[in-house]
């Protein structure tokens, strides 16, 4: 079978064609506004774009094989369903899955059976490498993996997207893994100086070379000049490190610059692409690692930002604060991750697997004023328990609006999980209260209808009876907790241990009375009794 679409003749050969189906895109495209209820929907990305789904570079290649393009057209197909406004196709970590003409692709140098290609990586990974360095290689004979997946955006009515990963440094244990280029293998001069807490992304590039940042932007000119797409996706998250610390001001201004430029290139297609770069999770973290989205603003290089931590869904993301700075016409992404949570001692959870967390998630941010939701990793999921395409991608649309949400059971999830410094929010859990003390946790929240049923599940270690610890919310009394239940880690856990103990873990339950809740940034202020506890992680359980 032959590639069902020729990306590079496509727009000259059939200009009239692109025009129709671009014409048909927008003309059907919905309206209503994504922060609110209210007020006519505004004609920028912020009008546009509700639910943004990122999908990696090998993912598909992962799943089993052989790969046809059809394969492509379905991996397309079940996110359109789901629901998405948006697909974000992502082509590169440090090499590329399509056949580029300025970088290497995954299979350059592959042949199989050939255990060197791999490097020093663990010998019990190479087997799944294999096969989707192998898928690759094999669908590129048969059709380029980009042009089918955009072209196929088109035909299901959903914006297509490229995200680029700005400083991918996976397997970095491993410096002579087949992940990394010859670009970076070959110019150590341009590496980061490897920092403390930085983790993998110590050693990335350092784009105060002007060489690393032509290195990306041969990449942008490429795609922008060759592929039909509606949005890019800087992804400064994947990794977030680009610049030595100190200096922010220089930093920020060659950062910026480089933003302007990714804006020229895009320009000159004579058509508009939406540039959206992902930041860290406040204002003050992006700017000092070079991310100044104020000046992006201001001079009107990028149409919106989506915000998050490195490797943790942020439930309390600075919104509010990345819309005081990019003012009213910037759109404003809160960006989830495939956990919802990782609170210590306790199971993780998957945040595609809960509709009612989905919409949590979704409602709380749009209640304080975000514009959309843009997912990462969620494909993740898909492998921990068998569902359908129709279940399991069903739950992007549960985040599309802030209306639909307040009518539906939803869960708000306090952030708990992997931290990452310099970028991440800081942690609020776990946490010791002493006993006779109190602590302030915030949650970003959705009000809710009178005579609703809103319950607070405080995860916690230690002895509390119910009327021995105490929740108040916002400037409201408080009351104690109406029982005390076993946590799911004692159920899973307990006589596992290896000690013989059992987790001690358990549930205090708040009910709360109507009207408390408000829309945005709430506080929930914890006191322990008589006895120190130790909380673990917060829902907010409307219903």
């Amino acid at each position: 079978m032959t590639c069902p679409y020729d990306h590079r003749t496509h727009r000259t050969t059939r200009p009239f064609a692109v025009a129709l189906l671009i014409l048909g895109f927008v003309v059907s495209w919905p309206t209503d506004k994504a922060a609110g209820e209210d007020g006519p929907a505004e004609t920028t990305v912020r009008s546009q774009y509700r639910v943004l789904y990122n999908q990696d570079c090998t993912d598909l290649f992962d799943r089993g094989g052989p790969l046809a393009p059809q394969d492509v057209q379905r991996m397309v197909d079940e996110v359109a369903q789901g629901g998405a406004d948006v697909m974000l196709v992502n082509p590169n970590s440090q090499r590329v899955n399509y056949p580029s003409k300025v970088w290497q692709t995954f299979w350059e140098g592959y042949t199989k059976g050939d255990r060197s290609f791999f490097g020093n990586v663990p010998d019990e990974s190479v087997k799944r490498r294999e096969q989707w360095v192998g898928q690759m290689a094999q669908l590129a004979q048969r059709c380029d993996y980009m042009a089918v997946a955009l072209a196929r955006c088109r035909e299901r009515n959903i914006a297509p997207g490229i995200t680029l990963r700005m400083n991918d440094m996976h397997d970095a244990p491993w410096p002579g893994s087949h992940l990394f280029s010859r670009f970076y293998k070959e110019n150590p001069r341009l590496h980061l100086r490897p920092l403390d807490e930085r983790s993998w992304g110590a050693a990335g590039l350092d784009y105060a070379h002007a060489e690393v940042r032509r290195h990306f932007l041969a990449l942008v000119r490429e795609l922008a000049e060759s592929y039909d797409f509606d949005v890019l996706e800087l992804d400064f998250m994947r990794f977030p490190y680009y610049f030595e610390r100190g200096n922010i001001d220089e930093h920020c201004n060659t950062m910026t610059g480089f933003i302007r430029e990714v804006r020229q290139v895009l320009d000159r297609t004579g058509r508009h692409i939406a540039l959206i770069p992902r930041v860290a999770s406040s204002p003050g973290a992006a700017r000092q690692l070079g991310f100044d989205v104020q000046a992006w603003a201001r001079e009107g290089i990028v149409d919106g930002i989506t915000a998050g931590n490195f490797l943790t869904t942020c439930w309390d993301l600075a919104v509010e604060d990345f819309r005081k700075l990019v003012g009213p016409r910037i759109a404003v992404y809160a960006s989830s991750e495939v956990a919802a949570d990782r609170r210590e001692g306790l199971p993780v959870r998957y945040l595609p697997e809960s509709y009612e967390m989905l919409r949590g998630f979704a409602a709380g941010y749009l209640a304080a004023g975000a514009d959309g939701i843009n997912t990462f990793n969620f494909f993740l999921a898909r492998k921990h328990r068998p569902v359908t395409a129709a279940e399991f991608y069903g739950g992007l649309r549960e985040m599309r609006s802030l209306k639909l949400a307040r009518g539906k059971p939803r869960i708000h999830v306090l952030t708990a999980g992997f931290w990452l410094p310099e970028c991440d929010m800081p942690e609020q859990v776990p946490v010791m209260i002493r006993a006779g003390r109190e602590r302030k946790f915030e949650m970003l929240l959705a009000a809710e209808d009178k005579g609703t049923q809103v319950t607070v599940l405080v995860y916690f270690d230690g002895e509390n009876s119910p009327d021995d610890v105490w929740l108040r919310i916002n400037h409201h009394s408080g009351s104690h907790a109406v029982e005390i239940r076993k946590g799911l880690a004692d159920e899973k856990s307990e006589g596992d241990a290896k000690d013989g103990s059992s987790h001690k873990s358990k549930i205090a339950v708040f009910k709360v009375p109507p009207g408390i809740i408000q829309d945005g940034s709430n506080q929930l202020i914890i006191r322990a009794g008589k006895v120190g506890t130790r909380i673990l992680g917060i829902d907010v359980d409307v219903r």
